[in-house]
């Protein structure tokens, strides 16, 4: 008589295309940018869809878009500190391709003073998705702050501290999208 043991061995989680991510990230980071390029070349069809670009991005999405930074005498699509954002969206997915480029978790050559950020991060990995989410939302209390003390009169920010309030934000954001696209950053390996 023969004797089996059966092993289950556990599926892969399911891995999604980067790319849609990176589009994201591209159009999030060129939109604003086009808008007042497009304004400025004075075609007809490009003109207005700049125009329009500028117009929804302001109404809509931008809190503040009378800060926004000038693009060949033009304001962007969105304020500065939206555009901050964006930039921090990029660091974080920049920081998560190399922190995932080996299995692990260290990127070729990354030796003493990034020890605590790769450690850091491997915590930050490990926490439950609803603690995740909690710590990407704290940046952004900043920004409601930030809004009713310069329209109060108490401070005028300039607008460079406004973008690099939104790039925290928006780095913070970032990690918790990068931990959440199913393949991009992988969980801990356990033994």
């Amino acid at each position: 008589m023969v004797t089996m043991t059966l092993r289950s061995r556990r599926a892969d989680p399911p891995r999604w295309p980067v790319w849609p991510f990176d589009a994201l990230l591209w159009t999030l980071f060129l939109g604003p940018i086009l808008s007042p390029l497009l304004r400025a070349s004075e075609l007809p069809l490009l003109a207005e869809s700049g125009v329009l670009a500028r117009e929804l991005l302001a109404t809509y999405v931008c809190p503040t878009p009378e800060r926004s930074l000038l693009l060949l005498g033009l304001p962007m699509a969105v304020c500065a500190r939206c555009w901050g954002a964006t930039i921090g969206l990029w660091v974080a997915r920049i920081v998560v391709g190399q922190f995932t480029r080996t299995d692990e978790g260290l990127a070729p050559g990354v030796r003493g003073a990034a020890g605590p950020l790769w450690a850091a991060l491997w915590w930050y990995r490990g926490l439950p998705w609803a603690a995740r989410l909690a710590l990407a939302a704290l940046p952004f209390l900043l920004w409601p702050l930030e809004i009713v003390g310069h329209d109060a009169g108490w401070w005028f920010a300039p607008l460079g501290l406004i973008l690099l309030n939104g790039a925290l934000a928006g780095f913070a954001a970032g990690l918790c999208f990068c931990a959440a696209w199913p393949g991009l950053w992988a969980p801990r390996h356990t033994q």
